[in-house]
């Protein structure tokens, strides 16, 4: 159950997921493309407007739930970051699979960890919009961040940046987060409090499901991926395969996750630009 509270969480894999994040499309859009973007599966076409199929794909809601999706990028041998962020993998393709992918959801879900590195900035009406009215949502999606300790700094852009016609973050946590974490807040931000001590899966989704939320986009990191597969709430998987060997030591794009059972998943499409995959993937 979810409570407001006037003024105000990163749980044990979700709240201090510091390991990477994946915020990383460009603030504005994308310039024009200087190749085209083409389909290979399931029909080869030589030129596609990926926000036309994203926007087009099915996404019906399950089990009296949201629909979930989830966003990530990883290099040709598996790495999710380059330096520790993952912009350095991303590419004209990807900004524009990304705003696409974006314009598909009512809902931004990241834990804090994802937020803070990536400093993200609150969602805004873009070219993307008059798409999003036509197909019945808001002009914008709306933001969501999850955690525990409530470590998010009164500095960060979706708190310090926020214009009145700008919806607020909403940040969900437990039952009792830190005061003094939320009085540094206060009301620059929507909150959030369930009715556990830490934010589990089910619970946030929960929390959007009573906000009217039909398709939520997860965006990290990978400990908040790994208990959204434990608790066997990801839908779709949006991969974006960058040609670059990285090496080094990056983790995956789920990680701590405790399943022994995989998740099957069905291939539904395969985009391509300057070598770069998208692919989208649905559980069966």
């Amino acid at each position: 159950m979810c409570t407001k509270r006037g003024v105000g969480v990163d749980s044990a894999g979700i709240s201090h997921d510091l390991s990477t994040a994946f915020h990383r499309a460009p603030a504005i859009d994308p310039p024009v493309r200087l190749s085209a973007m083409r389909q290979l599966l399931p029909t080869p076409q030589d030129e596609v407007d990926p926000l036309d199929l994203y926007l087009r794909d099915e996404r019906h809601r399950r089990d009296n739930r949201p629909w979930v999706m989830a966003n990530m990028v990883a290099s040709a041998d598996g790495a999710i970051s380059i330096d520790g962020v993952s912009g350095g993998l991303g590419g004209e393709g990807d900004a524009l699979v990304f705003r696409a992918i974006r314009a598909s959801c009512d809902w931004i879900v990241a834990a804090a960890g994802t937020v803070r590195a990536e400093r993200y900035r609150l969602p805004t009406p873009n070219a993307t919009a008059p798409s999003r009215v036509a197909a019945g949502r808001a002009a914008a999606p709306r933001l969501a961040v999850v955690t525990e300790s409530v470590e998010l700094p009164p500095d960060l852009p979706l708190l310090a940046e926020r214009h009145d016609d700008t919806p607020k973050a909403l940040i969900i946590t437990g039952a009792n987060p830190p005061s003094t974490a939320i009085e540094r807040i206060g009301d620059r931000a929507e909150w959030c409090h369930l009715a556990t001590e830490r934010p589990t899966p089910p619970d946030i989704i929960d929390a959007l499901n009573q906000r009217g939320a039909d398709v939520v986009l997860l965006e990290g990191g990978p400990n908040f991926n790994g208990q959204m597969v434990d608790a066997g709430l990801v839908d779709e998987l949006c991969l974006s395969i960058s040609p670059h060997l990285v090496g080094g030591s990056s983790t995956r794009i789920v990680a701590g996750s405790t399943t022994a059972i995989p998740a099957d998943l069905t291939l539904e499409r395969v985009l391509e630009h300057d070598g770069a995959l998208f692919v989208r993937y649905t559980r069966r």
